[in-house]
C-alpha cells in the first residue's frame, strides 16, 4: 500500500470528490431530462398557438376558395426553409402552405369524420425531422366547411436550443461541483488539523521540548492522547527504575571489586600471585563501566531528550578538563563559532562523549587541545577535538574503538573512553571517526543530527 493511499486526508478527499461528482452527474441527467421535457412542451404549445391562429385567419373568399386573410404573426413562416412550416387543407378542397415550405407538403393524419380533433407527432418534413401538430376546425362558423391545419417545426431548432441550455447547465453545475469539492478539501483539512497538532506534539516530545501531549484536543482523539501520555509515563517510570537498578548494581559490584582488589594487593605484596586477581578485577571494572555507560545512553536515547544546546556543554567539559590537567603546561580551548547551535543528543550523553574525547586528546597532546563546531553540507553538526600530539597511525583509527584497547599500555586509562564515546554516538544515529588534526596531531570528528 502506498503512502498516499493510506492517508486519511487523501481518502476523505477522494471520497468527497467521487460522491460530489456522482451526485452532480446524476443531478445533471435528471435536470436535463426535465429540461428537455419542459422545452418540448413549450415548443408544442407554440405550435398549438400557431395552429389556432391559422384556424382563426382561415376563411372562404367570395369565389368559394380557401384563403388566409392576414399573414401569421411569426415572420419565420415567410422565409424559405426556415424550419417553421404550416399547411391548411380544406376537406375535399384546396390546400394552402406557408412560403417557407416551398413545393413540399406535410402529411395529414386526422380522419375528417373522426372524433379526434388534434394530433401530435414527429416525421420527415421538407428539411429533415420535424415536430408536427395537426388540428381539425370549421372555417368561419361552427357549421362551416371543415379543414385541417398542420404546423411543423424542424427538430434541429429544438435540439440546438436544448444543447445550448444543457451546455450552460453543465458549466454551471461543474463550477458549483468544483466549488463544493474545494470546500470539502478545506473542511477536511480543517477537521484533520488536530491530528497535525498531535504529530507536532510527538515531534516535540522526541526532540525533548515537551514531556507530555496537550489535552486540549477534540473529544474524538482525546482517548488516544490520554493513552499515549499513559505510555510515556510508564516508559519514563521504567527508565527511572532501570537507572536506579543499574546504579545499585554498579555500587554493589564496585564495592565487591574494591574489596577484591585490596585483597589482591595484599597477596601481591606477599608474592602469592595476587597480580592475576588484580588484573581480572581491572577487566571486570572496565566492563562494568562500559556496560553502564551504554545502558545510560540507551535510556536517554529512548527517553526522547534530543535537543541540547551545544555551547554550554562544551564549556562545562572544557572547564572540567582544565582542572583535571592542571599539573601539565596544557592549553585546552574552545572555538565559540556555532556555539549557539543545538544537537539531537541528551546533555549527559554529550558530556560523556566530549569528556572522553577531550581527556584522551589531553593525554596525548604536547601543549594544546582545540574543540570547535561546524555544520556540514548535509546540515549535520560536526564537533572536532584536535590535539598537537604525535598523532595516530591510520591502521589504528578503528582499532582504538575496541573496548579495552590501548595503544600505549604505559599511559593512564582503561581503554574504554573511545569505545564508550563511539557507542553513545552510534545510539543517536551519528558517526565518530579519527583523522589528521590541523594542529599536527590526531583529530576526532563527532557527527550528529541537529534537532528537526
Amino acid at each position: 500500500m502506498t503512502r498516499s493511499s493510506s492517508s486519511f486526508r487523501v481518502r476523505l478527499a477522494l471520497g468527497a470528490a467521487l460522491w460530489i461528482s456522482i451526485g452532480f452527474f446524476v443531478s445533471w441527467l435528471v435536470l436535463t431530462n426535465l429540461l428537455r421535457g419542459h422545452v418540448l412542451q413549450e415548443f408544442s404549445s407554440e405550435l398549438d398557438h400557431h395552429a389556432i391562429e391559422l384556424a382563426e385567419l382561415a376563411e372562404i373568399d367570395p369565389a368559394g376558395g380557401l384563403s388566409i386573410r392576414a399573414p401569421l404573426s411569426d415572420f419565420r413562416f415567410n422565409i424559405a426553409r426556415s424550419g417553421y412550416y404550416w399547411q391548411v387543407s380544406q376537406t375535399q378542397g384546396a390546400t394552402l402552405v406557408s412560403t417557407s415550405m416551398g413545393s413540399g407538403r406535410l402529411p395529414l393524419h386526422l380522419d375528417p369524420a373522426g372524433a379526434a380533433a388534434i394530433h401530435e407527432g414527429r416525421m420527415i418534413g421538407p428539411s429533415g425531422e420535424v415536430m408536427l401538430l395537426e388540428r381539425r376546425f370549421s372555417i368561419g362558423q361552427p357549421t362551416g366547411p371543415t379543414a385541417r391545419v398542420v404546423v411543423a417545426m424542424d427538430m434541429s431548432l429544438v435540439d440546438d436550443q436544448l444543447q445550448s441550455l444543457e451546455s450552460t447547465l453543465a458549466i454551471a453545475m461543474a463550477c458549483l461541483g468544483s466549488g463544493l469539492i474545494v470546500a470539502a478539501f478545506a473542511q477536511i483539512g480543517f477537521a484533520l488539523r488536530p491530528l497535525a497538532r498531535i504529530d507536532q506534539s510527538l515531534l516535540s516530545i522526541g526532540r525533548g521540548e515537551a514531556r507530555r501531549m496537550p489535552l486540549d484536543v477534540p473529544r474524538e482523539v482525546l482517548p488516544l492522547v490520554e493513552k499515549v501520555n499513559a505510555v510515556l509515563d510508564k516508559n519514563e517510570d521504567m527508565i527511572q527504575r532501570a537507572r536506579l537498578q543499574a546504579g545499585n548494581l554498579a555500587h554493589a559490584l564496585k564495592s565487591s571489586l574494591a574489596h577484591l582488589q585490596i585483597e589482591a594487593e595484599k597477596l601481591t605484596r606477599q608474592d602469592q600471585g595476587g597480580a592475576i586477581i588484580q588484573a581480572q578485577c581491572d577487566i571486570m571494572r572496565r566492563q562494568i563501566d562500559y556496560q553502564l555507560a551504554r545502558a545510560r545512553a540507551t535510556a536517554s536515547r529512548n527517553g526522547g531528550t534530543h535537543a541540547t544546546p551545544i555551547g554550554p556543554v562544551i564549556e562545562n567539559v572544557v572547564a572540567a578538563m582544565r582542572r583535571l590537567h592542571l599539573d601539565r603546561p596544557l592549553t585546552i580551548e574552545a572555538d565559540r563559532t556555532s556555539f549557539d547551535a543545538s544537537v539531537a543528543c541528551g546533555s549527559e550523553d554529550l558530556e560523556e562523549v566530549l569528556g572522553n574525547l577531550i581527556d584522551n586528546a589531553a593525554k596525548w597532546a604536547a601543549s594544546r587541545v582545540l574543540v570547535s563546531v561546524t555544520v556540514n553540507a548535509a546540515g549535520r553538526l560536526l564537533i572536532l577535538v584536535e590535539d598537537d600530539g604525535p598523532g595516530m597511525p591510520p591502521d589504528a583509527h578503528e582499532r582504538v574503538f575496541r573496548p579495552g584497547e590501548r595503544l600505549d599500555e604505559s599511559a593512564a586509562g582503561s581503554g574504554l573512553g573511545l569505545a564508550i564515546a563511539r557507542d553513545v554516538v552510534d545510539l543517536y544515529g551519528g558517526r565518530l571517526g579519527i583523522g589528521p588534526s590541523r594542529l599536527g596531531g590526531a583529530g576526532v570528528v563527532v557527527e550528529l543530527d541537529r534537532p528537526a
